[in-house]
């Protein structure tokens, strides 16, 4: 609870304040079972000081304090939850099923036919994401299409500045919102490159710049402050589309010798 106040917050509260916060923050399921009277006598301060402390950091009073204090109890065991075999089994599934009916397949067509195109193909992403494009970069260079991965943000925003309509450029980012990736993104497409995002939502920056964008169903999971968010989704759609690609006949389709 201390650490999201602001410092001006911080700053206004008297020293009795401070401490009764430090306690309330130490012991969240235990206040939460206390009365004001209980709590004051515990502090070894007046039900008013608590009052005045509730009001200062934003609460109507004890009651609306106590609310938040479960909030950030229910959260924390939450976080703390164990998750059995099966559990990891269907989010991970889950991630990919609610996917599926996001996937636009006129989309997926529109960008196979760019990929069965003398284009330059360009990967661009950060984080674990990056991961994902590396793969379907990796991918392609495996069936001997061409394209560039970039890990260097200075590196790809250069690289963007020199792409033209012959240039094909796949983009990803859960948020949508990643500044480096956006950034990609802006220039590429201010230089008329055709942009492929895959989002997390379709309300976001990436999602408005891209020529084609894939949303994919995610859920935001956070456990002690560290991202173990599933890119499952991602690389499923990067995986239908190259997939496609590379099992399109045109493709492979051969020039047949004329038999006399």
């Amino acid at each position: 609870m201390i650490e999201k106040l602001n410092i001006d917050i911080i700053n206004s509260l008297t020293l009795s304040e401070l401490d009764t916060l430090r306690y309330i923050d130490n012991n969240k399921e235990k206040v939460y079972e206390l009365s004001i009277q209980e709590l004051a006598k515990n502090t070894f301060v007046s039900t008013a000081t608590i009052m005045r402390l509730c009001k200062k950091i934003g609460f109507s009073g004890f009651a609306e304090l106590k609310y938040h204090l479960k909030e950030e109890i229910n959260l924390s065991k939450q976080n703390r939850k164990f998750f059995t075999f099966k559990d990891i089994l269907d989010q991970n599934l889950e991630g990919v099923i609610n996917t599926i009916p996001l996937i636009d397949e006129g989309k997926v067509n529109a960008i196979v036919e760019l990929l069965n195109k003398p284009m330059n193909v360009h990967f661009f992403g950060k984080g674990l994401t990056s991961t994902v494009l590396e793969y379907g970069s990796k991918l392609l260079l495996s069936h001997a299409r061409i394209n560039t991965f970039y890990q260097d943000t200075h590196i790809a925003h250069i690289a963007a500045g020199l792409m033209t309509k012959d240039d094909l450029l796949f983009v990803a980012s859960l948020s949508g919102n990643t500044h480096q990736v956006v950034r990609m993104a802006q220039i590429a497409k201010s230089r008329g490159a055709v942009v492929v995002a895959i989002t997390g939502s379709s309300d976001n920056a990436l999602s408005k710049l891209a020529d084609y964008c894939f949303n994919i169903y995610s859920l935001n999971q956070v456990k002690d402050d560290i991202d173990i968010v599933s890119r499952i989704p991602i690389l499923f759609v990067l995986n239908i589309i190259i997939t496609t690609y590379l099992k399109n006949e045109d493709r492979f389709k051969k020039p047949q010798v004329e038999r006399n």
